[in-house]
């Protein structure tokens, strides 16, 4: 009991936020396995997801966040969220169309109509160039969203470790108690986690496909918009991860592709990591800028999102900004329940 209330008390407010979500996403799951015919899969992803933070805490309580043997827990505390993450997109893919039955996309494309008059992407094809080398970059800058908030990450760890002479980091979350302020790192890890998190719950709630599937002619894509050497490699790529795989018909795709477009993870992300930047003024700030600037117009130039998925990624990104030290400190508390 001693060693598992110390793995507890070493969560991290994000890690309590996942396991949070873990508990949630497979609840709605189970309650809805008439529909989400796919529940075993969300629990299973969940209970690894939960056994790897767990994990990564048993670590760092066996073998120290201290000295040259606290060297890979430390780096890996921040790093391990990398492949993790993922692991709650695809359970929330496995949930959102199953639960309503039918995309939102129809009320997104109204919604843009109604403010543009015109369906964006459509317009950006007949009107904006498309000229290969525009399509490359960003294709390219499209490919760097979970590279920016990383890079950010990275940046505040490396500069809390100049400033720490003994090399305890802010990961050593077992002193972060309720009421703490915390450290630039801590505080944009869960800015950012807490962010992935918003839009997956998003895609629960309005599943819809992306007007590359809906107004355009998919499998004509590469020909309307040509890259160089990468654009292809990349958008095959991009297909496998929404779950497009190369052979499949029209109907196989519309039927298992991801229903992530609203909102716009790549534009909350996004905007989330340019704030943070200046807020504690990365030296990244002004490179994370032109390319998420470029990043969130890809978007549409690309034909993944409708523009109101822009807007509620927006307004996704606001809501983080506005709730996290609230979530935050529940978080802490939920821990010291169990600690």
């Amino acid at each position: 009991m001693a060693l598992a209330s110390r793995i507890v008390s070493e969560f991290g407010p994000h890690e309590v936020l996942l396991i949070f979500c873990s508990v949630l996403f497979s609840l709605i799951a189970v309650c809805a396995s008439a529909r989400v015919t796919q529940w075993p899969n969300v629990v299973v992803n969940m209970v690894i997801a939960a056994a790897i933070i767990t994990g990564m805490s048993w670590w760092s309580v066996t073998v120290g966040t201290t000295g040259e043997r606290g060297r890979w827990p430390r780096r890996l505390r921040l790093l391990y969220l990398f492949p993790v993450i993922p692991i709650y997109f695809t359970s929330a893919g496995y949930i959102s169309y199953p639960l309503h039955g039918h995309d939102f996309d129809s009320m997104f494309i109204a919604a843009d109509r109604l403010v543009f008059g015109v369906n964006p992407t459509v317009w950006l094809f007949e009107h904006f160039p498309t000229w290969p080398w525009l399509t490359e970059y960003l294709m390219i800058c499209y490919l760097l969203f979970y590279f920016l908030p990383l890079g950010l990450a990275i940046e505040l760890y490396q500069t809390a470790r100049k400033h720490d002479a003994d090399h305890t980091i802010p990961f050593t979350f077992g002193i972060i108690r309720s009421g703490d302020k915390p450290e630039p790192l801590e505080q944009v890890v869960f800015i950012i986690v807490y962010g992935f998190l918003l839009s997956y719950l998003g895609y629960m709630l309005f599943p819809s496909i992306g007007p590359r599937l809906t107004l355009h002619n998919f499998l004509n894509l590469s020909n309307e918009l040509p890259g160089l050497y990468l654009t292809e490699p990349l958008r095959r790529l991009l297909d496998r991860g929404e779950g497009i795989m190369p052979g499949m018909t029209m109907p196989d795709i519309l039927k298992h592709v991801n229903r992530d477009a609203f909102p716009s993870g790549h534009t909350d992300i996004t905007l989330l990591t340019i704030i943070l930047a200046f807020q504690f003024r990365s030296r990244l700030r002004w490179p994370i800028t032109v390319i998420g600037t470029s990043l969130i117009f890809s978007t549409i130039y690309l034909r993944f999102h409708y523009v109101v998925d822009l807007v509620g990624g927006a307004m996704i990104a606001m809501i983080a900004l506005y709730t996290w030290p609230w979530v935050r400190e529940r978080m802490l508390q939920i821990r010291g329940r169990f600690s």
